[in-house]
């Protein structure tokens, strides 16, 4: 997606989007993966330096201190390092491209060319694909708008939402928001960012106001979870105002997080 930009129209000032203030939430499940990623390095590195030492007969007899440091360099030069998002990145091939699918069908644009993914992630992705098509079809989806840049005035923030959309469960003259997440699991920002572009639509459109919001979860084996959260715009909005409260703040005493 561009990156945005949003203006308000009653003070001319530039404000920050939604993710920009959510920016200084603690991400806990990125540190548990760097740590994953580093013990999948170590325990790859470690069979490979047996495998190697098994099939040079290695260490021998006649070995010494120099010798032994010359096996290991080798295999450790030609180890290949996977990076912290190396991984993650293979695996969300698959959500990554059902994602587009699904995209594409909100938006009524041509399906896109996926001969440059790997069978197995435009298996994956594809039945995600299919799921998401039962579950439009059973929720009688109406898209009103994508891809909504909207800013507040009330507050110095402003967001794209990613659909606006009526259902069979979306009450007369109201309008749910839709987004779309690919992951292992619905985190609790992705529901506060939500929750924050219940107000900024309400504030542009108060004949049409949010009733409630879903969240569609694409998974790396192509996994297909939809969440409905009728009350979002409570609690959870109350911690989008914290925290945009802490980034102005933080803004105007010149630091950074």
């Amino acid at each position: 997606m561009p990156r945005r930009n949003y203006i308000q129209k009653t003070t001319g000032r530039k404000v920050p989007g939604v993710t920009t203030y959510l920016g200084i939430l603690a991400k806990p499940a990125l540190i548990w993966w760097g740590y994953k990623q580093g013990m999948d390095n170590y325990e790859r590195l470690s069979k490979d330096i047996a495998g190697y030492a098994k099939n040079i007969g290695w260490p021998k007899p006649t070995d010494d201190d120099r010798a032994i440091g010359s096996y290991l360099q080798d295999v450790i030069q030609s180890f290949p390092v996977l990076g912290l998002y190396d991984k993650r990145d293979q695996a969300a091939d698959a959500g990554t491209l059902g994602h587009t699918l699904i995209e594409c069908d909100l938006q009524e644009q041509p399906l896109p060319d996926t001969s440059t993914y790997p069978e197995a992630a435009k298996e994956k992705a594809e039945g995600c694909y299919l799921a998401f098509l039962d579950w439009k079809k059973n929720h009688a989806l109406k898209v009103i708008g994508s891809e909504v840049p909207l800013t507040s005035e009330q507050w110095p923030y402003g967001g794209t939402i990613d659909h606006v959309i009526q259902t069979n469960v979306t009450p007369t003259g109201h309008v749910d928001i839709l987004d779309i997440k690919t992951g292992k699991d619905i985190y609790l920002e992705a529901k506060i960012q939500v929750a924050a572009y219940g107000p900024l639509w309400n504030e542009h459109h108060p004949d049409q106001l949010v009733s409630g919001y879903h969240i569609l979860r694409l998974g790396p084996n192509g996994e297909f979870t939809h969440k409905y959260f009728p009350t979002l715009n409570g609690k959870y909005f109350e911690i989008f105002l914290d925290c945009l409260d802490i980034k102005e703040t933080l803004t105007q005493l010149g630091e950074k997080i």
